[in-house]
């Protein structure tokens, strides 16, 4: 029998899903329903039935069992949220940044870990977050400047990772098939924990399909393919006091890939045969204070972007013009007072943040920069114990190279308590963006100069919502409606010569669709989930009459988990189509990807894992652009994870190997 069919007959026989001994166990029992508090919808902890916004929390449990290796990977299991990679594989090459899309608005999630933002020079960077350091994700949908700021257009995605808690620690080690290893290794008490990642990669074999040049012009079209690379993952986390925490995280990845000429005759494949390689490097550091209903957070990011590319002809590399240095120090300080005793409470802030951006590559360095300073207020008032409304309202000043700009930023929401299990909710917000500094100037006839308008505005608009949630002990579902309006969207308008270099407002962008998730607990060991939304994102842009798709419009996925004292389980299927049209005027074919795990635990502490993706083999076009890119292969990953206790702190034999 061919392996991978037998490996995925085994997969199917026992897949149901998830959650290892690894995991605190206790939690798990406890919480018998979806009921679970997020910290991000609001900027304070809330109960999902009392958080009057379409939300979602993914827990440990779930990412073990759609096998999501990054942050990145497991937002996608979430209803309105799509992923699109730009690079072969699935990984980042340079400024093929894999994006976040909610609700059809590219690059329009905010990305923060443990409340802190991430975004660098319009990235998120999710994809360098591994699922090892994670505790919870909580990803909102919807409009969220009010309380966030720049960025928060489509919603906020808020990476929490694991803190100290007891003394103990884990070990994992795992290979798998065309060339991938992982290892993993934390430790930890309660005042400081520490983890390490590391993985690596193989080749992935030419994965774009022979079409001819649409524009004519070269005669000839590129495979791509993904050469070896490896990654490197550090987090720490140490309470300073009881009042005071120090996060640090620190992502290394170094990969490479090629555009492989289609052409016959070898010499002109070498001349048109260009490899690319890749060194990416980021620094994330949060000092948190926390005392009673006082935070105040410190925050420092920076990426490091170099690369080189040869073509096949010569032997000298050069600088590629996606090399950058990009940087961003903050402040958040935000009180919390509670009124008529608890039934109302008030939230005020102050922020700021520096950005500063560096491009490398170019002749003529410069150094733009942006400030950006906010104030921001949310009052919550229980009008009586079934009507609850929340206000909330930031005003932002910022200092641009271009033009300052000034942007108030509103929000209301509306919550009604039906019953215990059930409530309902409308949420109208506004939100807005700054274009990135790497856009706002570029480099133009070898000179690194500001091609944006003197007159350009922030993206801006409104989204609406009105959502239901039922949550219970047996099983839970959630449904929601939305509407967003969009205006000024940049765009890329002609320069005086033609080319298209001047970065203005013309764009618009709405989007209306519903979203749905339905999880049922079939017995104490057996859950299983439904979810999928529907919408008709359309952009529209400048000196144009007609609408025209923006992205992917149906999504749909599902899955099942099982969990014993001796056995986990689960699959998970995931499936979006409607997508964009490719350079040849077709849609791109729809994502299907299937993926199971099966473990067998020795006892509490020791378990033995295989994980399968893409069980179908499928090419799954990852991208929405002109060109294709496909989604790694069929693969699948042996892995041991030994944890130790207080008692036990002596790391396993099987790590020396």
């Amino acid at each position: 029998m061919n392996k991978r069919v037998y490996v995925a007959t085994m997969m199917a026989l026992l897949s149901m899903s998830v959650n290892g001994y690894a995991v605190d166990m206790t939690t798990n029992q406890n919480q018998e329903s979806s009921n679970v508090i997020n910290v991000t919808a609001n900027r304070t902890a809330l109960l999902d039935l009392d958080t009057p916004v379409a939300m979602n929390v993914i827990t440990p449990e779930e990412l073990k069992n759609t096998g999501a290796t990054t942050a990145f990977d497991a937002v996608a299991t979430v209803p309105g949220v799509t992923i699109n990679s730009y690079g072969a594989g699935g990984a980042d090459f340079g400024g093929m940044d894999s994006r976040t899309n909610i609700r059809g608005l590219d690059r329009g999630a905010l990305v923060l870990v443990n409340g802190v933002p991430m975004n660098l020079n319009g990235k998120g960077g999710l994809g360098s977050i591994p699922t090892s350091a994670i505790k919870r994700i909580e990803v909102v949908k919807g409009a969220a400047s009010t309380l966030y700021g720049a960025e928060a257009l489509g919603g906020v995605i808020n990476v929490i990772t694991k803190t100290p808690s007891t003394e103990g620690g884990s070990a994992t080690v795992a290979v798998g098939n065309r060339g991938s290893k992982r290892f993993d290794v934390s430790y930890g008490t309660d005042k400081f924990i520490v983890g390490i990642d590391r993985k690596y990669w193989g080749t992935q074999d030419p994965s774009t399909p022979i079409r001819y040049d649409y524009a004519g012009t070269k005669h000839y079209d590129y495979y791509s393919t993904r050469n070896k690379g490896n990654s490197l993952g550090l987090f720490m986390s140490g309470k300073l006091s009881d009042k005071v925490t120090l996060n640090f995280n620190r992502a290394e990845s170094k990969s490479s890939f090629g555009l492989i000429s289609t052409e016959t005759n070898l010499v002109n494949q070498a001349r048109h045969s260009t490899t690319y390689h890749y060194k990416d490097d980021r620094n994330n550091a949060s000092l948190i204070y926390k005392d009673k209903g006082t935070t105040g957070t410190l925050f420092y990011n920076d990426r490091t972007m170099r690369g080189t590319s040869r073509a096949h002809n010569t032997s000298q590399a050069k600088a590629t013009e996606t090399s950058y240095r990009a940087r961003q120090y903050g402040f958040d300080v935000q009180h919390e007072w509670d009124f008529r005793d608890g039934k109302d409470y008030l939230i005020a802030g102050v922020t700021g943040k520096q950005e500063i951006y560096h491009a490398t590559a170019v002749p003529v360095y410069i150094h733009p920069k942006r400030n950006s300073y906010a104030v921001y207020g949310s009052y919550s008032y229980e009008i009586n114990p079934k009507w609850t409304s929340i206000l909330g309202l930031r005003y932002t000043v910022i200092d641009d190279p271009i033009r300052d700009q000034h942007v108030l930023t509103p929000q209301f929401q509306l919550l009604h308590s039906i019953n215990k299990q059930s409530s309902m909710y409308v949420n109208v917000g506004k939100a807005f963006t700054m274009p990135s500094l790497s856009d706002t100037f570029r480099s133009v006839s070898r000179r690194y100069t500001a091609v944006s308008s003197k007159n350009l505005k922030p993206e801006e608009g409104w989204n609406y919502e009105i959502g239901y949630k039922r949550i219970n002990k047996k099983d839970d579902w959630k449904v929601d409606v939305f509407y967003m309006d969009f205006k000024n969207f940049f765009q890329w308008q002609p320069d005086a010569n033609g080319r298209p270099l001047v970065r203005v407002n013309g764009g618009k962008f709405r989007n209306v669709g519903i979203e749905a998730e339905y999880g049922r607990r079939l017995s104490d060991r057996l859950k299983w989930n439904v979810s999928g939304s529907y919408s008709n994102p359309r952009q529209k842009e400048m000196n144009e009459n007609y609408w025209k798709q923006a992205a992917p419009k149906l999504q749909f996925t599902t899955g099942i988990r099982y969990e014993s004292p001796t056995w986990e389980a689960g699959t998970s299927f995931s499936f979006v189509t409607k997508r964009l049209r490719n350079r040849d005027g077709g849609l791109n074919p729809n994502i299907a990807l299937w993926n199971a795990y099966v473990g067998y635990h020795f006892n509490k502490d020791a378990t033995l894992r295989l994980d399968a993706r893409n069980l179908l083999d499928r090419h799954n076009v990852i991208t929405n652009g002109d060109y294709e890119y496909w989604g790694d292969p069929f693969t699948y990953e042996l892995s041991y994870t030994q944890t130790v206790s207080y008692t036990h702190l002596t790391l396993p034999t099987i790590l020396l190997v």
